[in-house]
């Protein structure tokens, strides 16, 4: 009777132990490492530099269909790189320097299909047709606003996103 009643014991702590092991958390969640995919990026139109750090984004003027455009300019630091999955995520900038944003908020930069020499790069925008800067006043509300839920709402369209190359790591 002891033995029948310790093996029992036994095999309940054996079965509760792998149940335990196989069992899933409920977050399955990707590991934010913080990623940032530091180089000098182009696409042949236009340019990020991207540091530990800090991010420089320059885009040439021009002209269409008679409007001048002139040159875009985004800078700022990167005060948070979230991680979205092995290969995309998002980089908070507090702007330091900008074209059409505001200087002293913060903002997106998207990225995704990181291959390590090519990437996809979008400074998150809002929807058309005003197609505006989108914007935050904290670090707080970028984190909320700048996610993978909304990644497809700040840019337009993924597969138009012409890839960067990397030309300096």
């Amino acid at each position: 009777m002891f033995l029948s009643r310790n093996f029992f014991v036994l095999c309940v702590m054996v079965f509760l132990s792998l149940f335990v092991v196989n069992c899933s958390t409920g977050n399955d969640e990707i590991e934010d490492t913080g990623f940032i995919p530091v180089g000098f990026w182009d696409s042949g139109f236009d340019t990020y530099e991207i540091t530990d750090n800090f991010l420089d984004y320059f885009m040439e003027g021009s002209e269409w269909e008679g409007e001048v455009w002139p040159s875009t300019i985004l800078k700022g630091n990167i005060v948070r790189a979230v991680d979205f999955s092995g290969n995309s995520g998002v980089l908070i900038i507090r702007l330091t320097e900008a074209s059409y944003n505001t200087v002293g908020m913060y903002t997106g930069v998207y990225y995704r299909d990181f291959t390590g020499n090519t990437i996809k790069l979008a400074t998150a925008i809002g929807p058309a047709p005003n197609f505006s800067p989108m914007e935050a006043s904290t670090e707080e509300e970028a984190l909320s606003l700048f996610t993978v839920d909304n990644s497809n709402i700040h840019v337009i369209d993924w597969s138009i996103v012409s890839p960067y190359i990397r030309m300096t790591q």
